[in-house]
């Protein structure tokens, strides 16, 4: 039951962030990971019992459905001519992180508790959060036609 409120969650958040990302991308990036940190800080704390585990699965679920529809965004706009080989090297990174989160939590669950697990995840996500709160927002350049051209011509 816990992981169908995850999706409908994360179904939710894919529609609040259609509305949102066209009027801020990064806000809403950064609202994302806010609410993904906030989500696993509420497991930590209250998700020992059934309403805790509901209200933070259901947040970890919005919150993750409108990260991932940004990033989607951000791709497509670093690379909106070639959005096809982006989302190619996306989605390598999308399972390379699976497999290293994977093998990492293992490890961590194996030797330091299961608990250990989401302070890792919580850890790294407060530092994806901080991260993007520290970078400034870049926009593209544009390049001259004739910068395009083959040298010699």
């Amino acid at each position: 039951m816990l992981l169908v409120l995850y999706g409908a969650g994360g179904a939710a958040g894919n529609f609040i962030a259609g509305y949102t990302v066209n009027k801020s991308l990064r806000g809403s990036f950064i609202a994302g990971l806010a609410g993904l940190v906030v989500s696993l800080l509420l497991l930590l704390t209250v998700g020992h019992g059934p309403a805790g585990s509901i209200i933070s699965l259901t947040l970890w679920g919005v919150s993750f459905g409108v990260v991932q529809l940004c990033q989607l965004n951000m791709t497509q706009a670093a690379a909106p001519d070639t959005f096809e080989a982006a989302m190619s090297l996306n989605t390598m990174a999308y399972n390379t992180s699976i497999a290293l989160g994977a093998l990492f939590g293992g490890l961590f669950a194996d030797h330091l508790g299961v608990t250990s697990v989401v302070w890792f995840g919580l850890a790294l996500t407060a530092a994806a959060l901080l991260l993007t709160l520290g970078t400034r927002q870049k926009t593209a350049r544009t390049v001259p036609d004739d910068a395009l051209a083959p040298a010699g011509k």
